[in-house]
């Protein structure tokens, strides 16, 4: 029972983790930087900066945060 919560809790986050790549992917496709109009009342905005904070910055911290797992695990492994 205890095994198959904790892989459904890692498969919960692993899909929480691909939305936010996925988002921070769309929106740094979807929104043109020269355009204010474009990004002006997203959430972050009127900036630019502050707009791909709010939603590209989760997805980078994912990217992040999974790279330094596979890295400590990778490590671990060589012990």
């Amino acid at each position: 029972m205890r095994r198959a919560l904790r892989v459904a809790g890692i498969g919960v986050l692993v899909l929480i983790g691909v939305f936010l790549v996925v988002r921070a992917v769309v929106e740094v496709a979807m929104v043109d930087p020269g355009n204010p109009a474009s990004y002006r009342d997203d959430w972050g905005g009127p900036s630019y900066p502050g707009v791909l904070l709010v939603h590209a910055g989760p997805g980078l911290l994912v990217v992040v945060l999974a790279v330094l797992v596979l890295v400590r695990r990778r490590r671990d492994r060589g012990r």
